[in-house]
């Protein structure tokens, strides 16, 4: 039975600027010539945290439907039309254990009584007294 999984990445974002098209005009300076020729930089900004829940059979299950929201490389663009790059991306899975209800607590104790049936651990006269008594005290 699937359950859900509590997905926290965090990340930093990397890019290379490099100034194209700036140019400075003189005010009133006469023979102004503007011969900049700026290099580029590798910038990498940290702090990325997002977090959101998936549904897998397992924490490895839910550790690959993670990347279909984040990955190692996926780029994304921002409000100023740079491209940025994810990079240094650590990703922690928890399951979400839903807390303890009748429902849960009887499929639980259920599924114990009949392992321990098929492992030697009870007979069928004490399997069938549990089963009994968990229909007759509880509604």
């Amino acid at each position: 039975m699937p359950g859900k999984y509590q997905i926290t990445a965090e990340f930093s974002l990397e890019t290379r600027i490099e100034p194209e098209g700036v140019r400075f005009h003189g005010g009133d300076a006469e023979d102004f010539e503007d011969n900049s020729s700026f290099s580029d930089a590798d910038v990498e900004c940290y702090g990325g945290e997002i977090a959101f829940v998936v549904e897998a059979d397992n924490e490895d299950e839910a550790l690959s439907k993670s990347e279909d929201e984040i990955f190692e490389g996926m780029e994304a663009e921002d409000d100023n039309g740079f491209t940025w790059v994810v990079g240094s991306l650590q990703v922690n899975v928890e399951e979400i254990v839903p807390p303890m209800d009748m429902e849960r607590a009887l499929t639980t104790i259920r599924a114990f009584i009949s392992r321990m049936r098929e492992m030697g651990g009870v007979n069928a006269e004490e399997e069938e007294a549990f089963s009994f008594l968990l229909d007759n005290l509880t509604p």
